[in-house]
């Protein structure tokens, strides 16, 4: 059985080539872009 291709955008690699994941990945890389600019915000 094949899994459904992930269709949630996480980013662009340096080439310019898009990468995609599932619904839980999507959420821990949201959560990880939000603590990391809030650290940023905070460090400025």
């Amino acid at each position: 059985m094949k899994w459904p291709r992930p269709r949630n955008p996480l980013g662009v690699l340096p080439d310019g080539a898009e990468v995609y994941g599932c619904d839980e990945c999507a959420g821990i890389a949201a959560s990880h872009a939000a603590r990391e600019l809030e650290h940023a915000l905070v460090a400025h």
